[in-house]
């Protein structure tokens, strides 16, 4: 692999592809990296657009490597994989265009990392492909974006700080915009295209869920007790609703693997957002179940696809009004996450304690712009880390989740030296 582009972004003509370019370039070189990177795409006059547009950039991009690929074709997706060392893949929704991705890394022996928020597809890829990467040499790691490595990387960095034995954690996302808010949508299109179809395809879950994990978990007490569809949280402000994305998933996987490989106790995990009123939770509640609803019948779907704005409420546009640069850079966002444990460590995993717990911590992952900021510096972080760092992630390959392929890295490090801040808030006794 000598010879190959260290870093190969696919889909860089996309919103979010477009977004990780001054990333790539910035992370290929800090730290004292000399890491070589190009750009794939269906198009190589888009893609030489999309280079032109980054000038203040101050990069000499005759350099830079630009690889026409035609994901339809299977001889063409191999030709791709074979020029790099990680294929950056930002070219969903993953679950129509994915797996083939998937397929020719690892063929090509190419390590592959996404920003997936599909638990179908993420999940499906560790049930079938996970051998054969295992095989190959080949690390598959998804949900490399705010899906899911603030919250899989925190209960991560929460365990590692922790002073005992942590038992639950819950988390509360907050997202909001400095300043006077700007017209627009938030999010872009391809965000609204994989969640209509996450959704319209979430009882496939079950049955593969049952096939990826034959063996569930023991039950740990305390049992970790849901806070109810509405709540108020002590550790912040607002009202906060379940968190119907991936991240709750992502973090059993991870769990799972550091229970079965590495035999530590798991950390069971719920997910919150939060809402500042009371109005906006009940206006979210009937847009929430409008979608629900049109999701899971085609003719719903092409309504929900065909006017996004109108079943958003003005969260995402069309395919061709994406959200403005202004807007983008002025969204921050803050998962607070509250935890409860013991202060003594058992010797045993699956020892069980006869006391109640003694100890909480309060920590706080927070971030700038979190759709197209935060999530591109953590998918290059990760691509980077498996290029740098892969003596120190799992077995010498496979399909992991972003906790359990990069908790032994310095992937939190270099997240929180880049502005994706990771904190203990405080510790003490209960």
């Amino acid at each position: 692999m000598a010879d190959r582009i260290d870093l190969l972004l696919l889909g860089a003509t996309g919103f979010t592809g477009k977004h990780c370019i001054p990333y790539i370039h910035k992370l290929s070189k800090s730290d004292g990296r000399s890491l070589t990177w190009g750009v794939a795409g269906r198009s190589e006059d888009k893609l030489k657009q999309v280079l032109e547009t980054a000038k203040e950039l101050e990069v000499d991009f005759q350099n830079i490597p630009i690889i026409v690929v035609d994901i339809k074709d299977e001889s063409s997706l191999q030709s791709m994989a074979q020029r790099a060392k990680v294929v950056l893949n930002c070219c969903g929704p993953y679950r129509f265009m994915g797996d083939a991705v998937v397929k020719a890394c690892i063929t090509a022996g190419t390590h592959h990392v996404d920003v997936s928020g599909e638990p179908q597809y993420m999940e499906r890829v560790q049930l079938e492909q996970n051998e054969a990467a295992k095989d190959k040499g080949v690390y598959v790691v998804s949900a490399c974006g705010l899906d899911s490595i603030p919250v899989d990387l925190g209960v991560v960095y929460l365990q590692q700080e922790f002073e005992g034995t942590l038992n639950s954690l819950v988390s509360y996302l907050e997202l909001w915009e400095e300043g006077q808010q700007t017209p627009g949508p938030s999010l872009n299109y391809g965000t609204w295209e994989s969640a209509v179809y996450g959704l319209a395809h979430a009882n496939e879950l079950k049955d593969l869920r049952k096939k990826l994990f034959p063996t569930r978990l023991p039950s740990f007490k305390p049992k970790l007790q849901p806070k109810g569809i509405i709540h108020s949280p002590n550790i912040v402000d607002g009202w906060a609703l379940p968190f119907m994305g991936a991240d709750r998933s992502v973090v059993r996987r991870s769990q799972t693997h550091f229970y079965e490989v590495d035999n530590k106790r798991p950390v069971q995990v719920d997910v919150y957002f939060v809402i500042k009123s009371l109005c906006q939770v009940v206006l979210l509640a009937i847009f929430g179940m409008l979608f629900s609803v049109l999701a899971r019948f085609s003719f719903g779907r092409k309504l929900l696809l065909d006017y996004p704005k109108l079943f958003s409420a003005g969260l995402c546009g069309s395919k061709d009004d994406q959200p403005s640069e202004e807007k983008i850079e002025k969204s921050w966002f803050q998962i607070t996450f509250y935890g409860e444990g013991w202060k003594e460590k058992l010797e045993n995993k699956d020892d069980q304690y006869s006391i109640p717990c003694d100890k909480s911590i309060v920590g706080r992952v927070k971030g700038r712009n979190p759709g197209y900021g935060s999530t591109c510096l953590a998918l290059v972080l990760s691509a980077v880390v498996i290029v740098t760092e892969s003596d120190k992630m799992p077995g010498k390959g496979g399909v992991f989740p972003p906790g359990a392929a990069f908790a032994k890295t310095s992937l939190i490090k270099q997240l929180n030296e880049n502005g994706l801040i990771f904190e203990v808030i405080s510790q003490k006794d209960l």
